[in-house]
């Protein structure tokens, strides 16, 4: 096989990849135009192994859509070789929990409930002891359940999760 019909081979089989590219970038995405799309940040993308890291989860509501969100469910993924969870930090925003009960096999569970519809789009925020400088590599986010206040309409149908990590906008807080 030449080597040009090889190159074209390996970009067609790259385009068809449903999954897009895992990457990591500096700021939060702009907000989707319709539905819902939610993403992981952190305050630090060059955290080195012993520092503290918050790692979130984050939605955003599409630009066209006027309903807010009211309650919903997910999972928070992790290497725990990469990641040693320490704490949950508080969001006071409606009824929100979590479960880090399997945090030490790198699993967090998180859901929260506001009647009248969330005003923080922060899901989930924990503070991490980074192990290991490529920390972000293993960090993935599965959304179970997301539903609109008042109407409670089924959003997770319109959902996008972004696989990129992306630098928090309260990254100086």
């Amino acid at each position: 096989m030449s080597v040009i019909r090889l190159a074209v081979l390996t970009l067609a089989l790259t385009a068809c990849n449903d999954q897009p590219a895992r990457t990591v970038g500096p700021t939060v995405p702009p907000p989707p135009q319709s539905g819902v799309a939610a993403f992981i940040s952190v305050d630090r993308l060059d955290a080195k192994p012993g520092d503290t890291v918050r790692v979130r989860v984050e939605v955003q509501v599409g630009t066209q859509q006027n309903f807010k969100l009211g309650s919903y469910t997910g999972r928070l993924h992790f290497s725990p070789t990469a990641l040693q969870f320490q704490e949950e930090n508080k969001i006071s925003d409606g009824l929100r929990v979590s479960n880090p009960a399997n945090a030490p096999k790198g699993e967090i569970r998180f859901a929260g409930a506001s009647p009248t519809g969330f005003t923080t789009l922060v899901l989930y925020d924990g503070s991490f002891t980074v192990k290991s400088s490529d920390y972000t590599s293993g960090l993935t986010l599965v959304m179970e359940e997301l539903s609109a206040a008042a109407s409670l309409a089924n959003l997770r149908p319109s959902l996008k999760v972004n696989p990129q990590i992306f630098l928090s906008r309260t990254a100086n807080q």
